[in-house]
């Protein structure tokens, strides 16, 4: 528990970093280990370069774990500054039907090849989809402890992340806003009682972002989101997806970008971001 306090505290937390080059950030899951690609991009990972994660210094990267990256561009290859492990949600069982089950009243998808069960502790790798999270990796965790959640939380009198109910955070006249929300403490039935948190994946701003996750219904006319993310796009400037649909978008200021951003040209297409947009 100590170790899980100061790894929060002293790594997670939202600090600004030196803008003395471009930085990128890379969001999705890993389907590649050697060589480590994340969101459908190869990146190079420094020897020296440890993982950032809320079950430990020790963790290994697994194929289909969720991490958020901070890279520059060296050379041309995207080469890794920081390693965020993300887990939308981690903390007790507290029902299993079928192929879903429940986690501090959020529903979790669980893949044909997993088994979850009732009051054990998992850290569940995966993406959210509308209030569910479709599992892409699990950790069985031993014992109790903290439990976790990230994305972004609905304004309110009851903030929620997916279907859990948020305490513990102040809230705000002007609502939460867009920021992803990483947040931890005690799970209590259908809810988390937050006693740490920290804003951003990244570690600080980045000039261009790769954002992979599922896109949600029409919010407005030809506009859509993708879920847990706070990233919005609309059809003038990405391609227009169907809604559920697994996507990966460019992004700038929480905007999908449909053309490169000034002095990121090799940037833009070393992300793969030409692929994302439309080509009219």
């Amino acid at each position: 528990m100590q170790r899980f306090v100061i790894l929060l505290w002293l790594m997670l937390a939202s600090v600004a970093h030196a803008q003395e080059s471009p930085k990128f950030g890379i969001f999705g899951t890993v389907s590649s280990v050697d060589p480590l690609v994340v969101a459908g991009q190869r990146i190079d990972r420094p020897d020296a370069l440890g993982v950032i994660s809320p079950l430990g210094p020790k963790q290994s990267i697994g194929l289909g774990d969720t991490f958020a990256i901070r890279a520059k561009l060296s050379a041309g290859r995207l080469v890794a500054e920081r390693m965020l492990a993300i887990y939308p949600i981690s903390g007790p069982v507290r029902a299993v039907e079928g192929q879903l089950a429940d986690i501090m009243g959020t529903k979790i998808h669980i893949p044909p090849s997993e088994r979850m069960k009732k009051n054990l502790w998992y850290a569940v790798s995966g993406l959210w989809s509308g209030d569910t999270i479709i599992t892409t990796n699990l950790r069985r965790l031993d014992g109790s402890g903290f439990a976790h959640l990230t994305g972004v939380l609905t304004n309110g009198d009851s903030p929620q992340i997916g279907g859990s109910t948020v305490t513990g955070i102040p809230l705000s006249e002007d609502g939460f806003g867009t920021d992803i929300w990483l947040l931890s403490g005690t799970p209590k039935g259908k809810s988390l009682a937050a006693r740490l948190s920290s804003k951003g994946l990244f570690g600080g701003a980045v000039d261009l972002a790769l954002w992979e996750g599922y896109a949600s219904l029409p919010v407005a006319s030809q506009t859509y989101v993708i879920y847990g993310t706070g990233v919005s796009g609309s059809a003038s400037d990405a391609q227009m997806p169907q809604a559920g649909e697994l996507i990966r978008r460019c992004v700038k200021d929480n905007r999908t970008v449909k053309a490169p951003p000034e002095g990121l040209h090799t940037a833009f297409i070393v992300l793969g971001c030409a692929r994302h947009t439309r080509a009219d």
